[in-house]
């Protein structure tokens, strides 16, 4: 937690580290203590300087936050606030008994952000003593920390630059004390003379409405359209609740009340309004100036203003006023991405459907050239237009409106917003007419639904042949497929929209990845793919080069015989694989028409330039996540196959990072999300390290006609799924393993209580290895050869479950991720049971693996 007094971080003594960077803050944050009532919870813990707190904290990528507990996930988020605070340069100077200090200065959104946060913060993210008894409010917390890292961050930056910041340094006097005291280690600054108590005091309430004064009102601006073209636009003075926008007091109001000092509002008391109101206008004026002929009424209440100053408004005052604190309400409208502003627009598409090709005959290594005649690197035109809102404008009617000279004109009965300084740039590239752009690029795009030129969002329409296939791709997978005749199974609702999508991706030259849950049938979706190509283009006999890891080639094998026994398989791996591209074709040829070649992930790597020179219909990975990597020699190898359909399998499309799902899908359609560093930049880094939403959703528009994930827990999904049951058994530890189990942790958390950084780190992960092997069985801990009965309450369970299951017919398998103990435990179950337990490990050979499957599948029971 942060604690305002020494401006550093607190962490508990004895909280458990989990992440490096958080070792010195005990890493799991605050420990969440709720103390009983009229009781105290003592604690011994470290503190933290400011700064370096900030920088763990905020290293915290968005994927973590889950895993570091509610409090510390708070603090780094309010971490990485502070920080693109500073980066924005949104912060104020002020002085205040005795100091001269910065403080954070909050925007609209910025102290809705605060509030959000605030009101998500688990007590014990706050639970830092103000005196006595008390506790700091969450949101006052959150604000202190704030204004103490913008404080202590700008004069970090003031000493390294060695600058005085906001005042010329060769002034003298109260202005170059002042300026040291921002940025120099020493604060303090007391004014002399009247002279600067003053000047101090207007810099105080000047810098109060950014610093978000939330016991006072704020003065607000509502600019206000008129009816006619001739008449003056107003800017509407009003009081505005700064804890809710919504309530809002007219001048009006404000000038006509004589019962006091307060005015009351909806249940809410505004004191001192009338000077509220005119110390507001009075700060504001320095922001706007225009503001300042109202400040020649008496009881001012509005402003008139022509169309430029209106604009003025609209374009830079508005904003820095909003920036500086005060309220301000325009027309949503005509502001930035408004329905009523002029803008560019991006046009996509032919409207005809013609696609403009490359040569033919071409062919670059990774192309994806489909029967329809689409590529990624096929051309298609795009251009610019200009539009409001929906409606693009014609070359004459852009031209009268930029004739008008007048940046807010009526167009159609309505106002509009001409922007003078992107007309000039809307007019030019309007003018350049029709040009062309990578298929790729254009998908991308249109997905996206926008772009962005010379740093504005521009809105992008697909028309044409580009806005067919963007249907085709959003409805693939609606209408079920019906399965081939020669498939040998009945396939499922969920599993028949799979194989439409399968082919609907492959009708229009694009691949895809199938990222159905482990279970749904991915293998039969993609036989009755294959099966269905076969129909329907006879003509076309070239094979499938299907790609998997070596443990599960043996089940595709079986997999193809049980249900695709028509199509034949070609073995590509072992000792007794085609040495050379020639010697592979006549083996697919003499195979038959559409065979499955069948190779590994390894020998995809070492035979890469044979395979790349075969001529394949379709090219499949099965647990394409083995292609997670895109620098790994694996990834780029499966990139360099070349083939009419492209698809990639797998239960896990993201692992780990977002750059994951890039090289899996850059294997599906090569260059459809551009390049990595550019994916790196315009997703990854917000979404993984800043959890921006923005940028997720955009990605996921991009990406989601792409990839096809379907979970057991759907609902479309589950109906057609027999009952899955689910059931946690707790095992008693024996009194040899919980003796064990705490010894074990009484002598390792002395020495994790010693240890620092990554030996602290690994302290814990073999704490916990160690506790695992405990609860497993104590021979397994102390490395022992002697029997294994009656020593282990989990063992004991796992031997009752089994003899209940074989009791009536059932077959099981039971999982562990030692090698060692599952040697042992085949003996021990083999005897307790009376029966054969087979034993199958990453050092089992494909020929012994294979017959273990066989027979756990034929035959009648097993363990």
């Amino acid at each position: 937690m942060f604690e305002p007094e020494r401006r550093a971080f607190f962490a508990w003594g004895d909280a458990t580290a989990s992440l490096d960077a958080l070792a010195r803050l005990g890493s799991r944050g605050v420990l969440d203590v709720v103390a009983p009532p009229g009781e105290r919870v003592a604690a011994e813990g470290t503190y933290v300087d400011l700064i370096e707190g900030v920088s763990e904290l905020a290293a915290i990528a968005a994927a973590d936050l889950v895993d570091v507990g509610p409090s510390t996930a708070a603090w780094s988020l309010a971490s990485k606030l502070a920080l693109d605070l500073v980066a924005r340069e949104r912060v104020v100077p002020w002085a205040d008994e005795g100091e001269a200090r910065w403080a954070a200065a909050l925007g609209p959104d910025d102290a809705r952000e605060v509030a959000a946060l605030a009101r998500a913060m688990p007590r014990s993210a706050h639970a830092v003593c103000m005196q006595k008894d008390e506790v700091w409010d969450p949101e006052t917390l959150l604000r202190a920390f704030l204004d103490a890292t913008a404080d202590a961050l700008v004069r970090r930056g003031a000493r390294t630059a060695g600058v005085m910041p906001v005042l010329a340094t060769e002034t003298s006097g109260w202005e170059r004390r002042f300026a040291r005291a921002l940025s120099s280690d020493d604060a303090s600054f007391e004014p002399t003379g009247f002279g600067e108590r003053t000047v101090l005091r207007e810099l105080s309430r000047w810098s109060r409405p950014a610093r978000g004064a939330r016991d006072e009102p704020r003065t607000c601006f509502r600019l206000e359209l008129p009816s006619e073209e001739e008449e003056s636009f107003v800017i509407r003075l009003l009081l505005q609740a700064p804890d809710d926008p919504s309530l809002l007091v007219d001048a009006d109001e404000v000038w006509g009340e004589k019962k006091g000092r307060k005015l009351a509002k909806l249940g809410r008391a505004f004191r001192d309004p009338e000077e509220a109101l005119l110390a507001g206008l009075g700060a504001a004026a320095r922001v706007f100036p225009p503001l300042r002929a109202s400040l020649e009424e008496a009881t001012p209440r509005a402003l008139l203003l022509d169309a430029h100053e209106a604009w003025s408004f609209l374009a830079e005052g508005g904003p820095a006023l909003g920036e500086a604190g005060f309220g301000v309400i325009v027309p949503a409208q005509l502001t930035a991405g408004g329905q009523r502003r002029l803008r560019l627009r991006m046009r996509v598409g032919e409207d005809d459907a013609e696609i403009l090709a490359p040569r033919k005959g071409t062919r670059t290594a990774g192309k994806v050239e489909g029967a329809a005649g689409l590529a990624m690197e096929d051309l298609v035109e795009f251009e610019w237009q200009a539009a409001i809102g929906e409606e693009a404008l014609t070359s004459r009617e852009l031209a009268a409106l930029a004739d008008r000279k007048a940046p807010l004109v009526r167009f159609r009965g309505e106002w509009v917003a001409v922007d003078p300084r992107e007309l000039a740039e809307i007019k030019q590239r309007v003018a350049e007419g029709k040009k062309r752009v990578r298929l790729a690029d254009a998908l991308q795009i249109v997905l996206a639904g926008e772009t962005t030129v010379d740093g504005h969002v521009a809105p992008v329409v697909a028309e044409g042949t580009v806005a067919r296939l963007l249907e085709k791709l959003r409805t693939a997978a609606n209408a079920p497929e019906r399965a081939p005749d020669a498939l040998e199974a009945k396939l499922r609702p969920y599993q028949e929209r799979g194989l439409a999508w399968l082919r609907t991706m492959a009708s229009l030259g694009l691949g895809g990845c199938l990222a159905d849950d482990m279970g749904l049938g991915k293998t039969v979706q993609v036989l009755a793919f294959l099966l269905h190509r076969a129909e329907v283009a006879p003509a076309d006999a070239r094979p499938t080069l299907l790609v998997a890891p070596t443990s599960v080639v043996g089940n595709w094998e079986r997999e193809i015989a049980r249900f695709a026994p028509s199509l034949a398989i070609v073995r590509h791996y072992g000792g007794t694989r085609a040495k050379s591209a020639d010697a592979l074709a006549t083996a697919a040829q003499e195979a038959g028409a559409h065979a499955i070649v069948l190779t590994t992930y390894g020998i995809a790597r070492r035979d890469v330039k044979t395979l790349a020179a075969g001529t394949w219909s379709t090219v499949v990975l099965d647990e394409a996540q083995n292609a997670k990597n895109a620098a790994s020699a694996t990834a780029k190898a499966v990139r360099a196959l070349p083939a009419s359909h492209r698809f990639a399998l797998t239960g896990t499309p993201i692992e780990n990072r977002l750059a994951e799902l890039w090289s899996i899908l850059d294997f599906a359609n090569p260059g459809m999300l551009g390049g990595l560093e550019a994916f790196r930049q315009t997703f990854a880094v917000p979404v993984e390290r800043y959890g921006n939403a923005e940028a997720a959703d955009k990605l996921r528009r991009i990406v989601a006609p792409f990839l096809l994930r379907r979970l057991k827990s759907d609902k479309a999904v589950i109906r057609d799924l027999p009952a899955k049951n689910e059931m946690d058994v707790f095992c008693t530890l024996t009194r040899e393993q919980a003796t064990l189990y705490k010894a074990a942790v009484d002598e390792e958390m002395r020495r994790i209580a010693k240890s620092e950084g990554i030996e602290r780190r690994g302290r814990v992960l073999a704490l916990i290895t160690a506790l695992k092997q405990i609860c497993n069985h104590p021979a397994q801990y102390l490395g022992e050869r002697g029997p294994l009965a009656r020593r282990s309450g989990k063992l004991a369970r796992i031997t009752e479950m089994l003899e209940e299951a074989l009791s009536t017919g059932d077959k099981a398998l039971v999982f562990t991720q030692y090698r060692e103990m599952g040697d042992r435990l085949v003996r021990h179950l083999g005897e307790a049971l009376g029966v054969e337990v087979v034993f199958l490990h990453g050092g089992t050979s494909k020929r012994a693996r294979d017959a273990m499957v066989q027979r756990f599948q034929e035959e009648p029971k097993h363990a």
